[in-house]
């Protein structure tokens, strides 16, 4: 091998310093934008996520509310409908006592009448 010449030596030296030199490449710069971005939307996503879980949350619970409200109130429905019924039945025996008077009242009338009706016809008795 021969020794390499001046110009030959000043090539080499500048494709070494090439060749050490980083390289300047953009797909980092453009990645470190993509990631950058991706980071912002799923940070926002999350943000909402977590806004509509709260949101949910304080629905489900005044749901909860209501529906130990309407349970209460059932329990009230249901009470007041024994009571009801226990007062239907009340007066449906009062009822048929006051019927059974009416028509003892009736027979016993019938049977004054009938008695004043022969009375009337019955002839009244002379007096000698």
């Amino acid at each position: 091998m021969a020794n390499p010449t001046v110009d030959e030596q000043m090539e080499l030296e500048e494709f070494i310093e090439e060749e050490e030199e980083p390289r300047s490449r953009p797909w980092g710069a453009i990645l470190s934008v993509v990631l950058a971005f991706l980071v912002l939307v799923v940070g926002y996503q999350w943000h909402q996520a977590s806004a509509r879980e709260q949101d949910l949350r304080l629905e489900l619970q005044t749901l909860r509310q209501e529906a130990e409200t309407l349970r209460l109130q059932a329990v009230e429905v249901q009470q007041q409908l024994e009571v009801f019924k226990r007062q239907v039945a009340t007066l449906g025996q009062e009822k048929a006592g006051l019927e059974k008077r009416l028509v003892a009242a009736e027979e016993r009338a019938s049977k004054a009448l009938a008695a004043a009706a022969t009375q009337r016809k019955a002839p009244p008795a002379r007096r000698r």
